[in-house]
């Protein structure tokens, strides 16, 4: 892979392209990682890439090594790992709530204490989603509750 930064100073936006014979794994994460940097995640749903803003993200999950992200509309697939997307989205509204999932706080519409000292946490869209009771303790404090 060749790199090649130009710097002009006069130029009103940074701008990132890139150049590929064909799109591979590494250049997706590689746009992954970029989109993150201006609030937006990039997924894929069919044949089609999307870029979708943050604060419209309800949550990130790992299924089967994949990672997905769900917003009202749609299901994306984006090529970051959960781990990266942790750190990158730190000090933001997302927190993990178990070993597979990242939800955004300022989606949720109530939480319900379950069984075997775990949280139940209703999106604004109606789903639920479990927290376990690793995380329980850093949700509640994030939310306010404890």
């Amino acid at each position: 892979m060749k790199i090649t930064v130009i710097r002009q100073p006069d130029i009103p936006e940074t701008e990132v392209t890139i150049t590929c014979r064909e799109l591979t794994g590494d250049l997706n994460e590689i746009i992954a990682a970029l989109s993150l940097i201006d609030n937006t995640v990039t997924g894929s749903a069919g044949d089609e890439i999307h870029f979708v803003p943050l604060r419209d993200v309800l949550y990130f999950e790992t299924v089967d090594g994949k990672t997905f992200f769900y917003t009202v509309d749609g299901t994306f697939e984006t090529a970051a790992r959960l781990y990266q997307l942790e750190e990158k989205l730190a000090g933001t509204s997302f927190a993990r709530i178990s070993k597979s999932v990242i939800a955004n706080l300022k989606k949720l519409r109530c939480i319900r204490a379950e069984k075997y000292s775990r949280l139940c946490a209703t999106l604004v869209n109606g789903e639920k989603l479990m927290v376990s009771r690793q995380y329980m303790d850093e949700i509640k404090h994030k939310l306010g509750v404890k």
